[in-house]
């Protein structure tokens, strides 16, 4: 199910949210609970109700053999690799069989079922392998049922697109809500409402001039290139985090807390302080489960610079499967493998350290987005080319969304000479917009301290109101696709 949409936000989600809080206050939370499963099953399966069939056999295993790995500390090591490795191999058939076999004359042989894929397969297996890891580690309990986990696997607030969350932080909360309160209830909308609007209002603007930039990357001017390079920066910033937002404020409302997955990582100063701030929740997984097994920054400088190459290239991999994606993961860490070799050795004003770090993460997300390798590099050399003026009168015109288009259209044929100033700069005009926005604290750290005022309430009006007039024109978030 598509949490951008009319069916979402109009009817499963207010049902859904009344649903666990009459059942928590009249029937009881195992009650309650069972209700959230299935609303969890309806979410997850509305697509591809077969897709379910393999979440409920993994998930079935997963349990089984963390609880073993719990009653038997000396096979624990065995069944959290044998565990481990199944789920990684359910996600590598599923993700990863066409880049595969690309590399082999067998090209086009076989493709996964897409069908059979559960939704949000890598959040589900990395949340399933923080399970095994923290029954080994000995920090769940045994109180946690077949229930508890299940819910935890199908919560529709994080089924999408994360945040990755650990079974014994998030089942507690299951099984014991915060009371219901006014204040959670406006907290958690407004949270909801500004994450909806980044997703559908911003980050769509921002996908238009991404989507028109790369696909002319050969012929574009090098000022079209290096806004089109600033433009998928600004995308998948307020796609990923407008998504988070919005799984906080539904969380919120229904008593339960998510762990933070950004914390402004646009105003990071180095690359280490970058991913403090981005994708949380994935960095936490890496740290835990690879990183520190592997012996952390324990055994001396070589080996940590081993690990953290190894974390990137796997998080590169664990995005996406081609060579843009583990481009983007080498890139990442041999910059935080040269931050570490020289630290101490170079000290940077705050703007510099700024501005350095927001660059590089600029041109490292091209090999992201592109398509292919020559995409990439036709992108980045486009910058050098010859030619620094004015955007294109194209790029202005790809930016706005269908409607507001039609008006500015609309208005050219008005005010005519000075229509058409109106219709180039008033789109531009959204990419300093968009770079302000990135200042302003996230929602999910104003809830923290959320008082209610009326500009807020209006705030929030306007934000669901103008998410829902432009749902049709919308596509998925894009770390659904990861």
């Amino acid at each position: 199910m598509n949490v951008q949409s009319h069916l979402f936000v109009l009817a499963y989600l207010p049902a859904a949210l009344i649903l666990w809080r009459v059942l928590n206050r009249w029937a009881g939370n195992s009650a309650a609970r069972t209700a959230l499963l299935c609303a969890g099953l309806l979410f997850c399966g509305w697509g591809s109700p077969w897709s379910l069939l393999v979440l409920a056999g993994e998930g079935a295993l997963s349990f089984l053999l963390g609880r073993r790995i719990a009653q038997a500390p000396r096979q624990g090591r065995l069944l959290l690799w044998t565990g481990s490795l199944t789920l990684l191999a359910v996600l590598a058939f599923f993700k990863y069989t066409g880049f595969a076999l690309s590399l082999t004359p067998l090209e086009g042989l076989f493709t996964p079922p897409g069908w059979l894929a559960p939704l949000g397969l890598s959040f589900v297996t990395f949340q399933q392998i923080f399970w095994l890891r923290d029954c080994y580690d000995g920090a769940v309990g045994p109180d946690v049922t077949p229930l508890d986990f299940a819910c935890c696997l199908t919560f529709f607030a994080t089924a999408t697109c994360g945040p990755i969350t650990r079974v014994g932080e998030l089942a507690p909360q299951l099984r014991t809500p915060a009371p219901l309160s006014w204040d959670d209830l406006a907290a958690g909308l407004y949270c909801f409402s500004l994450g909806l609007a980044k997703k559908v209002l911003a980050a769509t603007v921002f996908a238009n001039g991404a989507n028109y930039g790369f696909a002319n990357a050969w012929t574009l001017a090098p000022m079209d290139c290096a806004l089109t390079i600033l433009c998928y920066t600004l995308q998948i910033y307020f796609d990923f985090s407008g998504y988070c937002d919005m799984a906080s404020g539904m969380a919120r409302m229904m008593g339960i807390a998510l762990p933070v997955n950004f914390n402004s990582p646009y105003q990071a100063l180095s690359v280490k302080d970058f991913w403090a701030r981005w994708h949380i929740t994935l960095s936490r997984f890496f740290r835990q489960c690879v990183y520190i097994p592997l012996g952390g920054n324990r055994k001396g400088t070589a080996v940590t610079c081993r690990n953290i190459m190894l974390i990137f290239l796997l998080s590169g991999l664990w995005h996406g499967a081609g060579w843009g994606f583990l481009i983007w993961g080498a890139l990442h860490g041999a910059a935080q493998v040269a931050e570490r070799l020289l630290k101490g050795n170079i000290s940077l004003p705050k703007p510099a350290a700024w501005l350095l770090t927001f660059a590089f993460v600029n041109l490292a997300w091209v090999f992201f987005r592109a398509d292919s390798l020559d995409q990439a590099l036709a992108l980045l050399g486009g910058l050098f080319r010859s030619g620094w003026g004015e955007p294109s009168p194209g790029f202005a015109a790809a930016l706005p969304m269908g409607a507001l288009s039609h008006a500015l259209s609309f208005a050219q044929g008005l005010l005519k000479e000075g229509g058409r100033a109106l219709t180039y700069w008033a789109p531009l005009m959204a990419i300093p917009a968009g770079l302000g926005l990135l200042a302003c604290p996230n929602p999910i750290v104003q809830a923290e301290h959320f008082q209610p005022r009326v500009w807020k309430v209006v705030l929030a009006v306007l934000c669901v109101v103008g998410s829902v007039i432009f749902f049709s024109g919308v596509e998925t978030f894009i770390y659904a696709n990861f």
